[in-house]
C-alpha cells in the first residue's frame, strides 16, 4: 500500500481547491528543481476557480454594509497589480493576503487604516491631522478620527473584499530578481556583475475591492478623501516604490473642509481658551467666519459678550461680529 505522503504528493488542485491552503500546506517534492515555487503558484493559477458561493456571500456583505446608515462604500480599483502581505511569513519565503474561508485577495482594515492615517500626517496641510504636532502633541483630527493608545477612533476601517468579477481568481505570477545575493546578506562580499541572480516568484492581485468606513458621517467622508489620495499617491502593501498597489477611487469632498464639525460640536466654555484660537488660528476667509458664527451660536452671543475681556472671546467676536 502507498503510504499517506505518497498519496498526498499525487494530489492536484481543482476548481474547488482553497488557493491559501494549497499555497502553503500541498509543497510537491522539491529535490532537484530549481523552479518549484514557480510551479507552484502556476498550479494555482492555472487550476483553481473562485469559490461558486463566494459571490452570494460578498452580496450579502455589500447588502449590510450599505443598509448600515452609518457607513459609506466605496470600490477602489488596483491599477497595476498589488501585494498585500507580501513579507508575512510563510513556507515560500513570500506571501498574500487572501481570505481565510474563500482564499480570494482581500485588503485588511488595519492595512487601510495604517495608510490613511500615515497619509493625513504627510499630507493634510491643518495641523490638527498631525500624529505629533511641533508641540509633541497629537493633532486632536489625527487622535479623533484614527484614535490613540487610550481610545479607538471615531471611525472603523473594514476589510476590503475582492468585488468578484468572472470565475478566475484576479492572481497573476510575478518574479523579483535578487542580482546580489551574498552582499545582501552578509555585505562582506562586494556586488560584482559575475554575480549569479537568484528569481523570487510571487503572487500579486488586481481587480477591483470594497472599502468601507462606519463612523459619524463627517468623519467617513474624512477617512474616504484620505484613502483616495492615499490610494492613488502612495499605494498600499508592498513594492510601493516599484507602482504596485496604487488604486483609484471616485472624486469626493476634502478632508479639510469637514474636520471642524466635531470640534465645534464640543466646544464649551471649559474648553475654549484652547479651541477657539487652535481653530481660527488656521482658518481665513469665509470658511473662517462660517465656523466662527457655528462657535458663537453654541455658545451664545450673550454669553460670549459676558466674556468678551477673555483672549478667545475677543478673537471670536472679531471674527464673527454681531449682525445689524
Amino acid at each position: 500500500m502507498s503510504s499517506r505522503r505518497e498519496i498526498l504528493t499525487e494530489l492536484q488542485p481543482t476548481a474547488s481547491t482553497h488557493a491559501g491552503v494549497w499555497l502553503e500546506t500541498a509543497l510537491p517534492d522539491v529535490a532537484g528543481k530549481d523552479s518549484f515555487k514557480q510551479d507552484h503558484i502556476l498550479e494555482i493559477l492555472k487550476n483553481v476557480r473562485i469559490p461558486g458561493d463566494y459571490p452570494r456571500f460578498f452580496a450579502r456583505w455589500r447588502s449590510s454594509l450599505e443598509g448600515m446608515a452609518d457607513t459609506r462604500t466605496a470600490e477602489a480599483r488596483v491599477s497595476g497589480r498589488m501585494v498585500v502581505g507580501l513579507g508575512a511569513e510563510a513556507v515560500l519565503e513570500t506571501s498574500i493576503s487572501l481570505h481565510r474561508t474563500y482564499g480570494v485577495p482581500y485588503i485588511p482594515g488595519s492595512a487601510l487604516k495604517g495608510l490613511a492615517a500615515a497619509a493625513a500626517h504627510k499630507r493634510l496641510e491643518h495641523e490638527e491631522w498631525r500624529k505629533v504636532k511641533a508641540d509633541g502633541a497629537m493633532g486632536e483630527s489625527h487622535r479623533i478620527l484614527f484614535g490613540d493608545h487610550e481610545s479607538g477612533g471615531y471611525v472603523t476601517f473594514h476589510d476590503a473584499l475582492w468585488i468578484p468579477e468572472g470565475d478566475k481568481l484576479p492572481l497573476d505570477l510575478d518574479v523579483m530578481t535578487v542580482h546580489h545575493a551574498d552582499y545582501y546578506q552578509s555585505g562582506g562580499v562586494p556586488p560584482a556583475d559575475w554575480d549569479n541572480p537568484t528569481p523570487v516568484p510571487f503572487l500579486t492581485a488586481r481587480g477591483k475591492y470594497l472599502l468601507a468606513v462606519t463612523g459619524p458621517e463627517e468623519w467617513t467622508e474624512a477617512a474616504l478623501d484620505i484613502l483616495r489620495e492615499a490610494l492613488k499617491l502612495d499605494g498600499i502593501g508592498a513594492k510601493t516604490a516599484a507602482g504596485y498597489g496604487r488604486m483609484s477611487l471616485p472624486e469626493g469632498p476634502k478632508a479639510e473642509k469637514v474636520i471642524w464639525e466635531p470640534l465645534v460640536a464640543s466646544l464649551n466654555f471649559g474648553n475654549a481658551a484652547n479651541v477657539v484660537p487652535r481653530i481660527l488660528g488656521q482658518l481665513k476667509g469665509a470658511e473662517r467666519l462660517k465656523v466662527a458664527q457655528a462657535m458663537v451660536q453654541r455658545l451664545g452671543q450673550k454669553e460670549v459678550r459676558k466674556r468678551q475681556e477673555k483672549e478667545w472671546a475677543k478673537m471670536l467676536l472679531e471674527a464673527a461680529p454681531a449682525r445689524t
